[in-house]
């Protein structure tokens, strides 16, 4: 069960690194829980920062037992972190949307940001680390293109309340992982794609270009249209240009 073990740190560097050194010293097991009011080097995608003000967002890691997947099946941990935070966001009336690979925006502003890191042994994952960082009560993000909760629905959220709920979701949703239903969260991962089917904006080696998500293969590649042909990317070979839609 996550979340049958909750440990509430005042300042962490990263919860992530935090979950990580438990591991190390085996003092930690499957579905802990960690959560921080404040990180100094908290991580998100291609090597950047998250930033977050102390005591006003929800920033917390989740260690995982998941030696049942296989290498190939590891994005379905995307798509289960993706899908928890916004099954939690819809519950709350806010209409958030999945930028692929796992950042959670609203209008493109980003309101949450997800990293997952993975142990192999062999064609297995032997165990996740899965840090979410949502803003929650953050009113001001300087030149950021960001939101949170409160901007978005004028109220105030206690952490704590809105963790367990989030916790609450990842719960049936790795149920759901366990037992194998991984056609079913595609399909609603697709749903709340953002840009699926829309003329949009990108950027890879060649350059800028106009293109249209079509979907993701089964191993998390974002299949883009480009021209008539389907091109597959990896996370860092493609970008999204800031004007995205035409």
């Amino acid at each position: 069960m996550i979340g049958k073990k909750i440990i509430h740190l005042d300042n962490v560097d990263s919860t992530n690194n935090y979950v990580a050194n438990m591991v190390l010293t085996k003092q930690i097991e499957h579905g802990t829980v960690i959560m921080a009011d404040e990180q100094s080097a908290g991580k998100g995608q291609r090597g950047n920062i998250w930033i977050s003000k102390p005591g006003e967002n929800i920033i917390t890691s989740i260690y995982l037992k998941t030696a049942n997947l296989s290498v190939n099946e590891q994005f379905n941990l995307t798509i289960f972190a993706s899908l928890s935070v916004i099954r939690l966001l819809h519950k709350k009336g806010i209409e958030a949307m999945i930028k692929w690979p796992n950042d959670i925006v609203i209008n493109s502003k980003k309101i949450s940001g997800i990293l997952i890191e993975n142990q192999l042994i062999g064609a297995k994952i032997e165990h996740s680390i899965v840090g979410i960082g949502l803003n929650t009560n953050q009113k001001e993000f300087s030149d950021l293109n960001a939101t949170s909760i409160f901007n978005e629905i004028s109220e105030f959220n206690p952490i704590h309340h809105l963790l367990l709920m989030l916790i609450n979701e990842m719960n049936q949703l790795f149920t759901e992982i366990k037992n194998g239903n991984f056609t079913t969260l595609k399909e609603e991962y697709l749903k709340n794609l953002w840009l699926l089917n829309t003329k949009s904006s990108f950027n890879d080696k060649y350059g800028d270009f106009s293109g249209e998500i079509i979907g993701i293969s089964d191993l998390g590649l974002l299949q883009i249209l480009k021209g008539n042909e389907i091109v597959e990317y990896d996370l860092k070979e493609i970008q999204f240009n800031a004007r995205n839609v035409f």
